[in-house]
């Protein structure tokens, strides 16, 4: 074999091992949440490897910002130029272990860990939020929240202020109420103490 045939094949095994890393399959195997990385193991079962710490890719990192670290476990894969030590995580994808949690095309839907789930339904325009038994929803908006539409409230309401609705307020309902009332004769009287809102 002369030197340039030896040449051509050792290029072309370098060009071989090159693109066997451009787009690896794995699963996450550790994660570094402080520094924004993760391992990934990939390979045949008893021969997998792992790669060293890697970023992971976020969906945005601009003005607008997304933080979501992947699992242990969870299916990956790692895209390079051909380095994996230079390559980057693409976290997600549904297999055996972590298989798809609906098979609605008209479903978006995220399931978390402790069990919450946010849904939209396209098809029956309709959005659920769903929170585990402890689970709590705390909305700050300082400049207000509008709900247009019927509100029904399972359970009590709670509020630090007065409530209004368009005729006026539950404290003015009060005021009127605590300062008279009528009796038998339909004269006005003084509402009891004991008895006023």
């Amino acid at each position: 074999m002369d030197s340039t045939t030896d040449d051509i094949l050792q290029r072309l095994e370098a060009l071989e091992r090159r693109l066997a890393q451009v787009v690896v399959r794995g699963r996450i195997h550790a994660v570094d949440p402080t520094r924004g990385l993760a391992k990934v193991e990939y390979g045949a079962e008893g021969q997998q490897q792992t790669t060293g710490w890697l970023p992971w890719k976020p969906t945005r990192t601009g003005k607008t910002v997304t933080w979501s670290q992947p699992d242990i476990g969870e299916g990956a894969t790692v895209i390079s130029e051909g380095d994996l030590t230079l390559g980057e995580i693409l976290p997600g994808s549904y297999y055996d272990r972590f298989p798809a949690p609906s098979a609605n095309p008209d479903v978006h839907l995220t399931r978390y860990a402790d069990g919450a789930i946010k849904q939209y339904d396209q098809s029956g325009q309709a959005y659920q939020l769903t929170l585990p038994a402890s689970g709590t929803v705390n909305i700050v908006a300082k400049g207000g929240v509008t709900i247009t539409g019927d509100l029904t409230v399972n359970g009590n309401i709670t509020a630090t202020g007065d409530i209004t609705d368009h005729t006026r307020s539950m404290q003015a309902d009060r005021d009127i109420y605590n300062s008279h009332t009528h009796d038998v004769s339909g004269h006005s009287k003084a509402v009891p103490t004991d008895k006023q809102q």
